[in-house]
């Protein structure tokens, strides 16, 4: 193809491209043409063809490609949601940066686990479902069991029948209606004047009743511990057990019994080598035990001193340990040897206190302390101790087998105050009372494991209230827990709060560390809460107990509180016949009922009621209340209650079962009791009542029709005047009555109104005089009588103005309507 051929083709083409737009044209030479070829031939090697196209379709967009690209680069290209690290430098807005992506990756993380939580769930449900329309299906495919592979069994229906009147289970189990039973019995002994030991008493039920050991066991070491003579309810029982030595003396004794039952117990069943022999005595009982137990072992405890060919110290610590001193004294005169410890031994045998006493007490400590702490036996250091009532930190590793053996020891060598010695180391009653709650506690006793025992060790140091709320914090050792605790108070040796709204143990400022207090109260409470409605009655008694507890809302004593919350929470007619006996229909008064035995000083009956009564009224329940004060007696609250809720439902239609309904019985009642009773109400209030009822007869006959009748009794009594004249005397009579009459005032002027324009209605639709509230002898036609409406009319709107109460605006706005219309 030659050049002038290639030209006309280009000619062409350019013909062909023209368009009616002008695009300014483009003239390069070959050489041109060829570099520019060249150069992008180069930009697409260089870039790729999918950059190429990227470019040119972002670029058709309107995105440019290369500064998105620096954007990106700018970004941490991140595999997972890492927590990002926190900034070192103190740089607050990359600190505030670092903060924020951290929460954002938080949430997301958190999102994340909620979703495949919820999907796993998801995933379980379905296949449950699944498998239980499989198991479905594979049980409706088999086949059936052919039904003469079975005998003919003849099913025989036993009739069953339900009592006339069911009584609600018990919520009491065995062992509680046992306890209840004996409260009961005690209450009734209370009442007639008598005062029974009550924890004796159910130690021995416990004993005769219930098998199980270790609650008997825990009652017994109770009834030990206040085996001692009465105590003055007045006395405060923290103070008298904290300062009487007796308590110590008490502990001591029981721990001394019961090791004296388990050496017989251990005698007997080694007979063969104790060699017990005839004579019944602890000086025999020790030595056959000491024969058994130390055998061949003399050269092992490294023992001292011999009697008798037999190692004397043991002799002696265990004469000791089984509490009797003169054995004790027996063996240390046969051996001859300590003759300054005999005498001392004698001494505090006999009781006496005097310089020689305190002289030998000084001389044996000297030769404690030089010669004896490095003694190896230690029958010998165990003896000194308890007589000397010295090192009370030495533990007697040698001797200790058991819990008792160390309280035992703990005990023993207690100093009463009178009797320590400033100048050495003592133990005192408190320090080992802390000792055992404080530094040892639940954790090192097992208390968990070995309830029975950590109780004893806290009875056995004084600590009754510890002891008991220990017990009360298990399912299975609480209900005795509360009944140790009634009987200790009722034999006033219970260590109770000032107050009854405490914590359940609390302790007393003025009271010696580490004693606690416990509430009694809070903790019968509790325990009746369970079945106060079931078994009334013995929740009743149970609440019996605390007459004598003062209530902190002033509502009396705590007996009175507790029954009244039981009848607020559950007061029918079945509850107060229950607690108030039979209503007799003639006088309106109750005889029996379980309260009734309890008629004492603050808890009669009438009391109960009235403060019933004041709590339903407090929360709302009129009715009931306006009840509770007919069994209490007090009219006068009862009227005002009837007061105030016939002012809300006076002008309201009757209908069955409304409140307005049951109201019409409740007056019929009022009624009668004012016949004898109206001097013990005040006059307001009888004045009030009475207005009150008139209105309730009032809007009756409105409601039914009686026009005529329903005004009489307005206008009779001087609620409403009759004409303008009347308007004054009206509204002086309104201001003498009570707030609840204002309250309905508008009600009786709407109704009034009302009943004046159906009859003017009435009137003007007829062609005979009007004789409903007119002398008809006086009524020859319409004038006079459109006239007395009218200004009847007028009246009642001038009353409504001019009574010194606000009025509602609807009020005004209808009567002034219905004179309006009447003109």
């Amino acid at each position: 193809m030659d050049l002038m051929e290639l030209l006309k083709q280009a000619q062409r083409l350019t013909n062909e491209t023209n368009t009616d737009t002008e695009v300014p044209g483009v003239e390069r030479t070959m050489s041109q043409v060829l570099q520019a070829t060249k150069e992008f031939h180069s930009r697409v090697t260089q870039m790729g063809t999918n950059d190429l196209q990227a470019h040119i379709l972002l670029g058709s967009k309107g995105v440019d490609l290369p500064k998105l690209t620096q954007k990106l680069e700018s970004l941490s290209a991140r595999q997972t949601f890492e927590p990002i690290d926190p900034v070192t430098e103190t740089n607050v807005q990359a600190y505030l940066k670092n903060e924020r992506e951290n929460a954002i990756l938080s949430v997301i993380d958190e999102t994340n686990r909620s979703i495949f939580k919820s999907v796993e769930r998801q995933k379980w449900r379905c296949i449950y479902s699944e498998w239980g329309e499989e198991k479905e299906a594979l049980l409706n495919a088999l086949v059936g069991p052919n039904q003469q592979d079975f005998p003919d069994v003849q099913f025989q229906i036993v009739p069953t029948a339900m009592a006339d009147e069911p009584t609600p289970y018990s919520q009491l189990n065995g062992h509680e209606q046992m306890y209840a039973e004996q409260i009961a019995i005690h209450n009734q002994s209370i009442i007639l004047g008598r005062r029974p030991n009550l924890l004796s008493t159910l130690a021995h039920v416990v004993q005769d009743s219930f098998n199980d050991e270790s609650v008997a066991e825990m009652w017994n070491v109770l009834q030990f511990m206040t085996a001692l003579p009465p105590v003055s309810s007045t006395i405060d029982p923290i103070k008298n057990r904290q300062t009487s030595p007796q308590f110590v003396e008490q502990a001591r004794t029981y721990l001394e019994r019961r090791y004296r039952t388990y050496m017989r117990k251990f005698i007997v069943a080694n007979l063969a080598k104790a060699r017990r022999g005839g004579i019944p005595s602890v000086y025999h009982m020790v030595r056959s035990y000491v024969g058994v137990t130390l055998q061949g072992q003399r050269a092992l405890y490294g023992l001292h001193d011999v009697n008798n060919g037999q190692p004397l110290w043991p002799h002696v610590y265990y004469s000791l340990r089984s509490g009797d001193m003169d054995a004790a004294a027996l063996y240390l005169k046969e051996s001859g040897t300590c003759p300054d410890l005999l005498t001392l031994l004698t001494l505090r045998k006999n009781g006496d206190r005097d310089n020689l006493m305190v002289k030998l007490e000084g001389q044996l400590k000297l030769e404690y302390n030089s010669r004896l702490r490095a003694c190896t036996d230690p029958y010998k250091k165990a003896v000194y101790v308890v007589l000397l009532a010295c090192d009370p930190h030495f533990t007697h590793v040698e001797l200790m087998r058991s819990i008792d053996d160390f309280l035992w020891m703990q005990l023993s060598i207690l100093r009463r105050s009178d009797q320590s010695d400033s100048n050495t180391e003592q133990l005192t009653f408190s320090g080992l009372q802390s000792l055992i709650l404080e530094k040892y506690g639940e954790n090192y006793f097992n208390a968990r494991e070995k309830a029975a025992l950590y109780f004893q060790v806290l009875t056995l140091t004084g600590q009754f209230e510890a002891a008991i709320e220990f017990l009360a914090r298990t399912e299975k050792n609480r209900t005795h827990a509360i009944h140790m605790a009634i009987a200790l108070n009722e034999i006033s040796m219970l260590g109770t709060p000032r107050s009854v709204e405490q914590s359940l143990l609390s302790s007393d400022p003025d009271d010696p560390k580490p004693m606690k207090r416990l509430n009694l109260v809070r903790l019968i409470v509790m325990y009746t809460k369970c079945f106060e409605r079931t078994d009334t009655t013995q929740a009743l008694h149970y609440y019996y107990l605390l007459r004598n507890f003062k209530s902190e809302n002033g509502r009396g004593n705590v007996m009175l509180t507790c029954v009244c919350d039981l009848l607020v929470e559950k007061c029918d007619d079945e509850m107060l016949e229950l607690i108030f006996g039979t209503e007799d229909k003639k006088n309106g008064l109750r005889y029996g009922g379980i309260y009734a035995e309890f008629q004492i000083h603050e808890c009669d009956k009438y009391s109960l009621a009235e403060m019933v009564g004041d709590e339903l009224s407090k929360r709302g329940d009129y009715e009931l209340a306006i009840e509770l004060y007919f069994i209490g007696g007090q009219l006068d609250k009862a009227l005002r209650l009837v007061n105030s809720l016939l002012a809300q439902v006076v002008h309201q239609p009757t209908q069955n079962g409304s409140v307005r309904n049951r109201l019409g019985d409740i007056i019929n009642r009022l009624d009668a009791a004012l016949v004898v009773r109206k001097s013990d109400v005040e006059v307001q209030v009888v004045v009030t009542y009475t207005v009150l009822t008139k209105v309730m007869k009032f809007f009756d006959h409105y409601h039914e029709g009686a026009l005529r009748s329903a005004l009489e009794i307005l206008t009779n009594n001087h609620l409403i005047p009759a004409s303008s004249l009347e308007v004054d005397e009206c509204v002086t009579n309104i201001k003498r009555m009570g707030p609840e009459v204002i309250k309905v005032l508008p009600d009786i002027l709407l109704a009034s109104m009302d009943i004046v324009y159906q009859e003017y209605v009435k009137l003007m639709d007829s062609n005979e005089t009007a004789s409903g509230f007119f002398d008809e002898s006086k009524c020859v036609n319409k004038e006079p009588a459109v006239k007395h409406l009218r200004d009847r009319a007028k009246a009642f709107t001038n009353m409504a103005a001019s009574v010194p109460y606000r009025m509602p605006s609807t009020t005004n706005q209808r009567l002034v309507q219905l004179e309006i219309l009447m003109h």
